[in-house]
């Protein structure tokens, strides 16, 4: 029976070759785009799932609570680790992860800059089972001075993984000997390149501060045995920091209050909102929207299938007939037209997956991923596509098959069924078509507005034509020969200034905790601060309000000055900020000099919060150029023969701050991207199925067109006549949309200190964006009809 019922289907697909070509491609488009998001919401949502007990590793992460002020670290104390460890034998394991700017590591003769670099405690691969290519995961960090790097750095340094483990990397004046591999398949929080063992640092580094309760510099991670509570791991926690913390911070005459707390390694990516992360959270709210997509691309193609099948119904009508006519039941025929949607399904699907191996290079470039064909063969990614087979196959073929089995034999063969009896059911499915189409038509362009509004605002400095170049950092000669660099490169022509910083905007500042005297009490809270040297605010073109800036004739301005901007002068509550006294971190009190007009250190997610600038005593991690926009590769060229004449070691590193301050959008860029692409789909399945239901259409009309033509209308008026249902129905969706789509991007907005309002003409050309292109469609088929000689129409009849 079952071979029959597909043996009858593949006759009809036969039959019916525009039809079907048209069902196959409207199908296989759509799930198409379903496997693709699918691949990109399962990464975001399975990030850390490489690692066995994922389930069981938490972070121990701290809120700081100044004078009413809360701040969210994801890093917690040095000596925290040790105490959980001691203290509390019903935690399985504690690690710790330092992080590290960015390194020149030295093989031989050869430097290489590199990110990603951790010191780890001894116990971080008893938490995280990374997979060791190479190397003992339980002993590769238990000596000083020695290194576990990523099988990505493995074949760049050495050409092979199997020539790593034994040799010699040099940076920080240090030499470290490899003694593990590690795969990297970048889908953890944790972007590593190399964990150095952290018992380095009692031998090569004198930080105090990372090993005091106060400020926060480590990342410590715990694995809990399957039984613990999280919520009695809390109350340990909260008793750890009365008997140990409190006490030592009264001591230390700290008056911030600490709460140390848990989160789940899994739940890091996409919900953490914490500073000072390891790298930046992934979007929760994306991972929804494209899974709503997927959903919506592969509602219209149903509908395009469900709603030619009924259109088409007075074709099948005679074969219902005669099949109920010679004993065939209703639930038979059910099967029969389910089991068609089924093998157009399959045949969809067939032409879907390869259309993704054509597209999986495109779509990691897209989407900054690494998808690669392995996962085609994942269970959960065949289980996927079983299951599109039975909702599209059963969704797209159950109204069809129950509205044409429940046709009566006596009316079909005498021809009394009304072929626009289902009329109203099909237009109403267009218009859920075109409903969906418009939503993300329009969210496309409020995105596009947004990201225009986000690249071209006022951020209070000059962000075009400067050239950053990275500082190494452990080089004491080059460091002392900054001077020297500046004033060469001042001699150039196309040089204008040129100034250096250990912060610059678009990257991440530091956060201090600042104390002054308002109204005789001594007032305490946490703003963010930059280091900067004399040239800094007249380079980056920010205004001064009040005061001065800092002096080069004036030395105790090293020590003694700061400037402040117009929010740090707002919260602190001063009217006129000049003369103040300010104390910075571990530095004494110093004067207000000067008050800045506040400007976008970080992107326009974030309002401008308050910032401390002070001349930086350490050495600069940044040296700004700001050039000329004439000669600029000449200009470049003469800067890195400077900078080579200084420091031939390393290769210059640099970027211009325009481009890197904008990196901070590039999440929303891929939105933007993705999500255009995606509309488009969304209107291509949606003109296809129109355009087989408009040829439908004129074919059951072709008598009236006939007759029509004959007492003279001319072929306008047969388009006018064929597209005006059509044009009401597109008029119905773009009213529907547009409630939706304005509440829909009103959420997103929000995510977005500064935006842009909604413009009502957005919605407009949204809605004759898709008439147009509607209206295109279904002109052609209306058209051609109407051209048709009428003799041969009324013939057909």
């Amino acid at each position: 029976m079952l071979k029959n019922y597909f043996k009858i289907a593949w006759r009809n697909l036969l039959r019916n070759k525009a039809y079907s070509a048209i069902n196959i491609a409207g199908l296989a488009t759509g799930i198409s785009a379903c496997i693709l998001i699918f691949f990109y919401v399962k990464h975001e949502l399975t990030y850390e799932q490489q690692f066995d007990k994922y389930d069981r590793i938490y972070r121990v992460v701290t809120d700081i609570n100044l004078e009413g002020q809360q701040d969210k670290f994801a890093r917690s104390p040095a000596p925290l680790a040790a105490a959980m460890q001691k203290d509390y034998p019903a935690i399985e394991k504690v690690a710790r992860l330092l992080p590290l700017n960015k390194q020149t590591v030295w093989l031989e003769d050869k430097a290489y800059n590199e990110e990603g670099l951790f010191f780890a405690d001894s116990t971080f691969f008893d938490i995280f089972s990374y997979e060791f290519l190479v190397g003992n995961p339980r002993t590769a960090l238990q000596i000083a001075r020695t290194v576990v790097i990523s099988d990505r750095l493995a074949e760049k340094y050495f050409d092979s993984v199997d020539n790593a483990m034994g040799q010699v990397l040099q940076f920080s004046n240090n030499a470290y000997v490899v003694t593990g591999v590690f795969k990297d398949d970048h889908h953890s929080h944790i972007e590593a390149n190399m964990f150095l063992s952290e018992r380095t640092l009692k031998y090569s580094y004198a930080d105090s501060a990372n090993y005091t309760w106060f400020p926060m510099a480590w990342f410590t991670y715990i694995l809990l045995p399957e039984s613990a509570q999280e919520s009695s791991i809390q109350q340990e926690l909260d008793h750890l920091y009365n008997q140990k913390v409190a006490p030592w911070l009264e001591k230390y005459e700290v008056s911030a209050r600490l709460r140390f707390s848990l989160q789940p390694i899994s739940a890091i990516h996409l919900t953490s909102d914490r500073t000072y992360d390891i790298s930046p959270a992934g979007n929760k709210s994306y991972v929804y929207i494209f899974s709503f997509v997927a959903v919506f691309i592969l509602l219209i193609a149903c509908i395009n299938y469900m709603n030619l099948a009924t259109a088409r119904s007075s074709k099948r009508a005679r074969e219902v007939g005669l099949r109920k006519v010679v004993g065939a039941h209703r639930a038979q025929l059910v099967w029969q037209f389910v089991g068609e949607s089924v093998l157009i399904t399959l045949m969809a699907i067939l032409l879907a997956v390869a259309s993704v191996e054509i597209m999986l290079p495109f779509f990691n470039a897209l989407t900054g991923k690494d998808f690669t064909h392995a996962s085609f063969t994942e269970p959960s990614f065949i289980g996927t596509l079983a299951l599109i087979v039975l909702f599209v196959g059963l969704i797209a073929g159950s109204y069809p098959a129950f509205f044409l089995s429940k046709f009566k034999p006596a009316e079909v063969l005498k021809n009394d069924k009304n072929p626009r009896s289902n009329a109203f059911f099909r237009k109403g499915l267009v218009v859920v078509q075109f409903t969906i189409s418009l939503i993300l038509i329009s969210g496309t362009l409020i995105v596009y507005r947004q990201m225009q509004f986000l690249k071209n605002s006022e951020l209070g400095f000059q962000k075009e034509q400067l050239l950053v170049i990275e500082v190494p950092l452990g080089d004491s000669s080059l460091t002392n020969s900054l001077p020297k660099i500046k004033a060469k490169m001042l001699q150039q022509p196309n040089v204008e200034k040129v100034s250096t910083s250990v912060q610059i905007p678009g990257e991440r500042t530091v956060r201090v905790l600042v104390q002054t005297q308002v109204k005789e009490q001594v007032v305490e809270k946490t703003m963010a601060a930059m280091f900067v040297d004399h040239d800094f605010i007249d380079l980056m073109g920010i205004k001064l309000l009040k005061g001065r800036n800092f002096s080069k004739n004036d030395p105790t301005d090293l020590k003694g000055a700061y400037l402040i901007n117009e929010a740090a002068a707002r919260d602190l509550g001063w009217k006129d900020p000049l003369g103040k006294k300010l104390a910075m971190g571990d530095y004494d009190s110093s004067t207000v000099v000067g008050v800045i007009k506040d400007f976008h250190y970080t992107s326009l997610h974030h309002k401008i919060e308050p910032l401390v600038i002070a001349l930086s005593p350490t050495p600069p991690a940044y040296l700004l150029v700001r050039l000329k926009p004439n000669h600029l590769p000449l200009t470049l060229r003469k800067v890195e023969a400077i900078w080579k004449t200084f420091d031939p070691k390393h290769p210059m590193e640099y970027f211009f701050l325009d481009a890197n301050f904008a990196k901070q959008y590039r999440s929303e860029e891929k939105m933007l991207t993705v999500f255009g692409y995606f509309a488009g789909l969304t209107i291509l399945i949606a003109c296809l199925g129109l355009f087989g239901l408009t040829s439908f259409t004129a074919e059951q009309r072709t008598k009236e067109i006939g007759i029509r033509k004959v007492l003279g209308s001319s072929v306008t008026d047969i388009v006018i006549l064929l597209s005006k249902d059509f044009a009401l129905l597109v008029l119905i969706s773009i009213i529907l949309a547009c409630p939706v789509a304005w509440y829909s991007m009103h959420y997103w907005l929000k995510d977005f200190a500064y935006q842009l309002p909604i413009q009502w003409w957005v919605f407009v050309v949204a809605g004759v964006a898709a008439l147009f292109i509607a209206m295109l469609t279904v002109s052609f088929q209306a058209a051609k009809a109407a051209w048709l000689n009428p003799v041969k129409a009324l013939r057909s009849e």
